[in-house]
């Protein structure tokens, strides 16, 4: 058996011409496929650009709603504090109503005294009675009221009031001073 090469045909040598076109031909084939694998690469790379941009907004996401969840939190926990605040003050406000009224100010009396309606004022007494009532149901030996130190004001100190109450009515008009 022959190990050479079988021989080319003998056909004619190809002309000048049909070998620099099959060469052009050539050099755009191998263009063409650099120009792909150039678009094959760019498209690969854009592909991993998005998917890590994909995965970073996901981080982004998971962050900020962990941090939410955490003000959240925090913003319920003001709430209650502000409530339960809120609710001594007012729980204040109503014995310092029912104060007055036991000093035998009328509903009235204590609405004006205290610069809010007579409904507040009604509203703040009953609160106080009503706590006082149920203090008083649940405690098994209720410690004695502490008696009222508050001093009447004098004459003098009426009309000082008084006065300065006249003084003042262009303020009254702006509504409550956060009683």
């Amino acid at each position: 058996m022959p190990t050479s090469r079988p021989k080319r045909s003998t056909r004619a040598p190809r002309r000048p011409e049909v070998r620099a076109r099959l060469e052009r031909s050539r050099e755009r084939v191998r263009a063409r496929r650099q120009l792909a694998r150039q678009r094959e690469q760019l498209i690969a790379a854009a592909v991993k650009q998005y998917i890590a941009a994909w995965d970073a907004i996901t981080d982004c996401e998971t962050a900020r709603d962990r941090e939410i969840e955490d003000l959240r939190a925090q913003i319920a926990g003001v709430h209650e504090r502000a409530a339960e605040q809120i609710a001594t003050h007012r729980a204040q406000q109503a014995l310092a109503a029912a104060a007055i009224r036991e000093q035998g100010q009328t509903d009235d009396e204590v609405a004006e005294l205290l610069e809010i309606s007579a409904k507040q004022a009604r509203q703040l007494i009953t609160a106080a009675r009503a706590d006082t009532d149920s203090e008083s149901s649940s405690a098994v030996n209720p410690p004695a009221p502490a008696p009222l130190t508050t001093k009447l004001p004098t004459a003098a100190e009426s009309s000082a009031i008084v006065g300065h109450a006249q003084d003042g009515d262009a303020d009254a008009d702006a509504g409550p001073t956060g009683l």
